[in-house]
């Protein structure tokens, strides 16, 4: 027999999402745009979550039409139908599609059903410390997103996961990460936040950054905003804003004023490779799409790759990989062979 969970009713003071996603889009009557904005200065936190998704919906190169409703919706009931009996991301990324022309107020809408998601979910967290370790995790090709008890928030990468370690908010804050993820720490020099990963420690100083972990290939950190403290073994450095390190083998590698827009282009849901070595491009490729490159060709092998993609299919980023290579490739199953393009002669 399946026990039935029932969702509390929401809090007074929740708004009227629809009103929410007319003034969003310019539609709603003036005093409707007066309540909602008078809501959205009471919740700043709310209003703050809601203007993010906003602005990414606006952005060039993320039409409206890549809103699908129907999934969005679908992925918030479940969760709301799955709480609060299982630790869950709380925030759906809509999938990309690519459909004819939808109204922006039905986007707005998408976004707020999103962001309705995150606020229902969000309320109903537990306040306390975490009394056992609980983890998420992302799919192949997914990110996804989650705001920690002590409102610190976490966007997930493909093939990722996180684990919250028990004890979290008693005195530490400590998670554990294999993959790719971005951090918005809520500041707490009581209680500092650290992310783990390996044999590497990364102590929040009051910050935004993302981390990326590649295994045996090393871990990258990039620094938006504050600073953090990395230790790897007996090695210790701070970075600031705008800071750039990898953990390698030999050691950490630092370059001040080193981070960029590409670091965390993946929370836009863009893939992007400057001057890559196919090694991480192989990484990326496993995460994105579930497939494994195999190049056959050593002089193949030690090139890099230059290309960006946003919303493509597998099979438009091979294609663009084999043109810029000069190769070729064939897939079977979930391996992609890559071989170098064969030489055409040109007849006299």
């Amino acid at each position: 027999m399946t026990e039935s969970k029932t969702i509390p009713e929401l809090p007074a003071g929740e708004p009227d999402w629809e009103a929410v996603a007319r003034h969003l889009a310019g539609e709603s009557s003036a005093s409707e745009s007066a309540a909602v904005g008078a809501w959205l200065s009471a919740h700043p936190a709310d209003a703050r979550a809601i203007a993010a998704l906003s602005a990414l919906a606006s952005q060039p190169g993320h039409r409206s039409a890549d809103v699908d409703v129907e999934t969005a919706l679908a992925r918030v009931h479940e969760r709301m139908r799955m709480w609060p009996t299982q630790a869950v991301p709380l925030r759906a990324v809509a999938r990309a599609t690519r459909r004819s022309f939808m109204p922006w107020s039905m986007a707005a809408a998408a976004v707020l059903v999103i962001t309705a998601g995150v606020v229902l979910s969000r309320r109903y967290e537990a306040a306390g410390p975490v009394a056992d370790a609980r983890s998420f995790a992302t799919a192949t090709g997914q990110v996804d997103s989650t705001r920690l008890t002590d409102g610190t928030h976490v966007i997930l990468g493909p093939s990722s996961e996180l684990t919250i370690l028990a004890g979290y908010g008693a005195g530490r804050r400590e998670v554990q990460l294999r993959g790719t993820a971005f951090f918005e720490v809520r500041h707490d020099v009581a209680r500092p936040f650290t992310v783990r990963t390996g044999s590497v420690a990364i102590t929040d100083i009051g910050t935004m950054f993302a981390v990326r972990d590649d295994g045996a290939d090393g871990v990258e950190v990039s620094v938006r905003e504050g600073a953090v403290r990395l230790q790897a073994g007996t090695a210790v450095v701070e970075l600031a804003a705008g800071d750039f390190a990898a953990v390698r083998q030999s050691g950490i590698v630092l370059q001040r004023s080193g981070a960029s827009d590409n670091d965390v282009a993946w929370t836009m849901g863009r893939l992007v490779f400057r001057e890559t070595p196919l090694a991480r491009v192989r990484t990326d490729l496993r995460r994105w799409f579930g497939v494994e490159l195999v190049v056959t060709d050593s002089a193949l092998a030690s090139r890099h790759l230059t290309a960006s993609f946003t919303n493509d299919s597998q099979r438009q980023v091979l294609d663009v990989i084999a043109l810029a290579l000069g190769a070729t490739y064939d897939v079977r199953g979930d391996t992609v062979t890559l071989r170098p393009a064969p030489l055409t002669v040109r007849p006299r």
